[in-house]
């Protein structure tokens, strides 16, 4: 069988680069804004889920209330007879002596509340890039939407700058206050849609935290947190805000560079503020490829639009 020649190669080699180079160019600059119909339609589907769930919760609640209420009323009559026996002791005790202690005055922590669900809108400025083959770059517009929804442990906070790129954070309630639930992160180049979710552990959304750990099988952040109050401008206002800082510390690669500036607003618990960098070396079926993203949004206003 006769061999293509060297010239027949080359020329086959340059179609395919060629081609590869079209496709890259018709994908790189796919960016599809997200509308203000589009973020309220989705909050609103995702309250009639959680509206459906806790219905169901609901009904499960009832029934343990009517046997708690049960219970009570057994240690009840147990508790008034232990009582009675106590007074007729208390009664042939001298009481005639006074004990004064003095209570030390305590500093009341700084405890988020969990934010009102709600579609928020929101300024961006920053974008996202991605060397790989012809290269790929992105510039958002600028407004986007942070989405508050509620879910079993709290509330997910979403944050939508186009269709091709979203992230969310649950913030689930605890004894001590909030803690971060489900990371989600999700991004689009060349047609291929990448969808990343880590769970986080012993992750405190509060002043006095100090790392944020997300991970999964196959991927980890663990975040170094430094967090204080301070008065920032919101939306035109001067308000009381912690802001959270962190750098990763383990990711999935050791170059990997991320640093975050977060402002959660002290009376409301609704993040108001977000500063993001990543600096990131990919895994790509076609090789290693360098990505970055520098963004910044803030809230337009403290009141949802929906």
């Amino acid at each position: 069988m006769r061999r293509p020649s060297r010239r027949t190669v080359a020329i086959v080699l340059a179609l395919v680069v060629v081609a590869g180079f079209v496709v890259a160019r018709t994908f790189r600059t796919t960016t599809t804004e997200i509308s203000e119909a589009d973020a309220v339609d989705r909050f609103e589907r995702a309250t009639e889920d959680d509206s459906d769930d806790a219905s169901a919760v609901d009904e499960m609640a009832g029934s343990a209330e009517e046997q708690a209420a049960d219970e009570i009323e057994e240690q009840d009559v147990a508790d008034n007879s232990a009582e009675n026996q106590a007074v007729s002791g208390a009664e042939e005790t001298d009481s005639s002596t006074t004990v004064t202690t003095s209570v030390p005055e305590e500093v009341t922590p700084v405890v988020l509340p969990l934010p009102q669900p709600g579609v928020y809108a929101v300024t961006v400025i920053g974008g996202e890039q991605l060397a790989l083959a012809a290269g790929a770059d992105r510039t958002y517009p600028a407004e986007g939407f942070v989405t508050v929804a509620p879910v079993a442990c709290g509330v997910d906070v979403r944050t939508d700058f186009v269709v091709e790129r979203w992230q969310s954070i649950e913030l689930c309630e605890s004894g001590a206050g909030l803690e971060l639930g489900t990371e989600r992160i999700f991004h689009s180049f060349f047609g291929l849609d990448d969808f990343l979710e880590r769970s986080c552990v012993a992750s405190p959304l509060s002043v006095d935290a100090t790392s944020w750990l997300c991970e999964n099988e196959s991927s980890v952040a663990e975040r170094a947190v430094t967090a204080e109050t301070a008065m920032r401008d919101v939306a035109g206002a001067p308000r009381e805000v912690v802001v959270f800082m962190t750098e990763l510390v383990r990711g999935d690669h050791p170059d990997n560079v991320e640093l975050i500036e977060l402002w959660v607003d002290v009376e409301t618990g609704v993040p108001v503020r977000e500063a993001r960098r990543y600096d990131f070396v990919l895994d790509t079926p076609l090789g290693d490829a360098g990505y970055t993203e520098d963004y910044v949004w803030e809230v337009s206003s403290l009141e949802p639009i929906a």
